[in-house]
């Protein structure tokens, strides 16, 4: 155990600084409009893989015709929105999405997900609420301008570092700070409403509202249970802004006697959307911290950790990585083959955790001479 105290004091920056590498803020509805495109030939972005996830019974080839793109071709808003049209007009899905990510070094990778019609009931989130609830209008014009201004530093410093002791987020940004700590003291009195419209309103862009509000509630043990419950709202969004609140409350919760219910973090783990997997294992990331979650993590999620872990993009990969890595204690760095194997051997029962490295015996000090024999 001292061990593994020591590798998560040493690894606990990283595990930081991937947790805002999962939860890069949103463009939403509220930000600016770019600026009208200069003179100058606009980045390029080309298509370095292609990652389909939830084709149980559909070859992944046949997606891949129907989609008819190959890697090194130039990815553009219009391209994906164009592929996920085509996809879903197949009609062969459930469900389907296209999304891509890029990255600074001009790469884009494609997610491609699906829901088989026989496997319809992943798709089984709560109803889309109908009502309408009155919030203060200076709280949802508060964390708007906080939104737009963290989306906009994400541009410049993707791997800006955030503070999680007090279980929620702290930028190091000054900027973004003073909209943080305003949070904390404009939520509390409002708190009642904001869980109230979180569940009831109509509205998806103020129940995403509420959920980022919420992350700066004082009472986080009683705020888990609003913001899991949102973790199956119908609308992505919604699911990501209440997963990106819960992520340092699972910080507080694995370092401190705060409960966090698992199981809902396991089921988004197996929602359908590319969001919905990189956001719940920024909270399991953190949770992984208290080993008493090991168990439940390897046996529920195991598998698609393993799928993601072979996945081209390298956020989705890495993560995965360094969770299977965690909650197993086995050192298969990026061998998915080892991990597979591990899988399957996860589920017919024969694997055995590996034992802790024991830290080396400690010399014994001599003890006293023999006596000597005098001839």
């Amino acid at each position: 155990m001292m061990l593994f105290r020591r590798f998560l004091h040493a690894a606990r920056p990283a595990l930081l600084l991937i947790g805002f590498l999962l939860l890069a803020p949103m463009a939403r509805a509220q930000a600016a409009k770019p600026a009208p495109p200069t003179p100058e030939t606009p980045p390029t972005y080309t298509l370095a893989g292609i990652d389909i996830f939830g084709a149980s019974k559909t070859p992944k080839s046949v997606i891949l015709g129907i989609l008819d793109i190959k890697e090194g071709a130039s990815i553009t808003p219009e391209l994906v929105v164009a592929l996920d049209q085509k996809l879903r007009a197949s009609g062969k899905f459930a469900y389907s999405q296209v999304s891509s990510t890029a990255f600074g070094n001009r790469k884009s990778y494609l997610s491609v997900d699906v829901v088989e019609k026989a496997d319809a009931k992943r798709l089984d989130f709560y109803p889309a609420p109908t009502g309408n609830v009155a919030v203060p209008q200076d709280l949802l014009d508060w964390v708007r301008r906080y939104e737009k201004a963290s989306f906009q530093l994400f541009q410049i410093k993707p791997r800006e570092m955030r503070d999680l002791n007090e279980g929620h987020f702290i930028d190091a940004d000054e900027g973004l700070k003073q909209y943080q700590e305003k949070m904390l003291e404009m939520v509390p009195p409002n708190y009642d409403v904001l869980v109230k419209a979180l569940r009831e309103d109509k509205d998806p862009v103020k129940r995403a509202d509420c959920a980022t509000l919420l992350g700066y509630a004082k009472d986080k043990k009683a705020v888990i249970i609003p913001l899991e419950a949102a973790l199956k709202d119908p609308v992505v969004e919604v699911r990501a802004a209440a997963a990106r609140s819960l992520v340092p409350i699972a910080y507080l919760s694995a370092h401190t006697a705060v409960p966090f219910p698992l199981d809902p973090v396991l089921e988004m783990a197996l929602y359908p959307t590319a969001s919905d997997r990189a956001k719940a294992v920024a909270i399991l990331l953190q949770l992984s911290a208290d080993p008493v979650y090991f168990p439940a993590i390897r046996e529920k999620i195991g598998g698609i950790l393993v799928e993601m872990a072979a996945a081209h993009q390298p956020a989705q990969r890495e993560h995965s990585l360094t969770l299977l890595t965690i909650i197993t204690g086995e050192s298969y760095g990026k061998d998915v083959a080892k991990w597979e194997s591990w899988w399957k051997a996860q589920k017919a029962g024969t694997w055995k955790p590996p034992k802790p490295p024991q830290p080396p015996k400690k010399p014994q000090p001599p003890g006293p001479a023999p006596p000597t024999v005098k001839s």
